[in-house]
């Protein structure tokens, strides 16, 4: 069963640190995925579904698939605006697509799209969402479309 949502967008403000740059102060593209994850990761938390809670009950979300366009670099000391939301949800996966701006001067720097795969911690085996995390991202997805 897929569930597609038009959910509104969750934000998350960060500025780029200095490690996360190379000698000419641009950030280096691996920390984007970084900064999608550290989006998503609060997301969750909003939503009252936190990571640390999740993985107690022996449930993983390693990213499955990851899809990014950069569209201009971002620099050392940048504020960044992260926006996530929650695209599709299937029996063992969820979508979320991602946007990076830069407020200062409205640059839109990348977009993304990342798929998580739902896995028993246990077994490392795939398997399908648990009933209440699917019911909670079901009543956000619908609240906010």
């Amino acid at each position: 069963m897929t569930l597609q949502f038009a959910a509104m967008a969750y934000m998350h403000r960060l500025k780029v640190r200095y490690g996360e740059t190379d000698q000419m102060g641009v950030v280096h593209h691996a920390n984007h995925l970084a900064y999608l994850e550290e989006a998503r990761t609060e997301y969750m938390a909003a939503l009252g579904v936190p990571y640390g809670a999740i993985e107690a009950a022996g449930v993983g979300l390693p990213v499955r698939r990851a899809e990014l366009r950069y569209l201009a670099p971002a620099f050392y000391e940048d504020e960044l605006e992260v926006s996530v939301q929650l695209e599709r949800l299937r029996s063992a996966s969820i979508r979320f697509g991602y946007g990076i701006q830069r407020p200062a001067d409205g640059a839109e720097l990348l977009e993304g799209m990342i798929e998580l795969a739902c896995i028993d911690l246990s077994t490392r085996r795939p398997r399908h969402l648990p009933e209440d995390l699917r019911a909670q991202l079901e009543v956000e997805a619908q609240a906010s479309s």
